[in-house]
């Protein structure tokens, strides 16, 4: 596995553990905390605090708002899920420095110059690349040292066995297979805001309950109670790969059913989803066609799995009136997340 796959690999997987899951916020105004300077804690990871200004800086380059917005002044839920990718990145800093594991000035000087001949071949000019991403130098040579770190924790688990057995885990998905599936779709009335979401949730859950009970076929709940055009088709929406047509949450909750199984609802952009599988053409790829998706999703395996380790057994405080996800809720791919903030005092 090269650096610049592994590079992307863990922003995607520090990413993806909020961002590939809908949320839903408190459902009630929230009072801002007292202290919102750039150098106030929003949040302790064992003894290293977070601050405000990296929380500032996160939103600023995900492009949430302009850069002279205060956190403060996002959504809940943006916040949250800012200040998740920050603890994560501390956990995985920690993780690296438990494993001993060093990252020279020359190994980072040699990838900073590598990505400034990037952009060099590219036609872009390296100052006018750092203020339209909004990083400077110093940021890029901690986060180059943190990739680089994570490439010698992953490397090393990567080898022909756990390969093997990785792709005889998620063989389906990438080995060329296709699914015909029909779904359930509800759409949630966005002037109502979450509690129109946890509605058709509650609403899906019900008719997945009569589906499976066999009180009501899935192509009859898909005409009586489905609001996309496929509702036409009894919900039939044709054959799918794992890499689309369909959006990643949706492909896979589908991937994960067998045939004739029935999904439990879950959230993509275009609503609350019930799936389930009426045919499967297998694939025929084999492992070295494949070994590149294999070695990024073994490795995405390895990095939540330390994440998730390093999380139960760290200790982690938030600021009053700071937004963060619910510790306690189970992270689920294609279900909501909780956003609470502690009251002060």
């Amino acid at each position: 596995m090269t650096t610049n796959c592994l590079q992307r690999l863990w922003l995607r997987a520090i990413a993806g553990l909020s961002a590939s899951v809908a949320i839903v916020g408190v459902g009630r105004a929230v009072e801002p905390p007292a202290d919102t300077g750039p150098s106030a804690v929003v949040a302790t990871v064992g003894t290293v605090p977070i601050l405000r200004a990296e929380l500032d800086a996160v939103l600023q380059r995900v492009g949430s708002a302009g850069p002279d917005a205060s956190a403060v002044n996002r959504p809940v839920q943006v916040q949250a899920a800012a200040l998740e990718q920050l603890i994560d990145q501390r956990l995985l800093r920690a993780e690296i420095d438990r494993e001993g594991i060093a990252v020279g000035a020359a190994e980072i000087d040699a990838a900073l110059g590598r990505l400034r001949a990037q952009m060099t071949a590219r036609g872009v000019e390296w100052t006018a690349f750092l203020a339209k991403t909004g990083r400077d130098e110093e940021f890029l040579r901690e986060q180059i040292a943190l990739e680089l770190g994570l490439d010698k924790l992953i490397k090393p688990r990567l080898g022909p066995d756990a390969i093997e057995a990785a792709f005889t885990k998620h063989r389906r998905e990438v080995d060329g297979t296709r699914l015909r599936v029909s779904h359930v779709v509800l759409r949630p009335d966005v002037g109502r805001g979450d509690e129109a979401v946890l509605e058709c949730l509650r609403q899906a859950g019900q008719i997945c309950g009569s589906i499976v009970r066999g009180e009501l076929s899935f192509a009859s709940a898909a005409r009586r109670h489905s609001v996309g055009p496929s509702r036409l088709q009894a919900g039939e929406l044709g054959w799918i790969t794992r890499r689309g047509p369909c959006v990643e949450e949706f492909s896979r909750a589908a991937f994960a059913l067998a045939k004739g199984d029935v999904s439990q609802p879950f959230t993509t952009p275009f609503g609350v989803h019930l799936v389930t599988v009426t045919d499967v053409e297998p694939g025929r790829l084999g492992l070295e066609a494949v070994r590149p998706q294999i070695e990024s999703t073994l490795a995405a395996e390895i990095l939540r799995e330390r994440i998730a380790r390093a999380r139960s057994a760290t200790a982690i405080e938030y600021a009053p009136g700071v937004p963060h996800f619910d510790p306690a809720a189970p992270v689920e791919p294609g279900q909501p997340r909780r956003v609470v903030v502690e009251p002060a005092g």
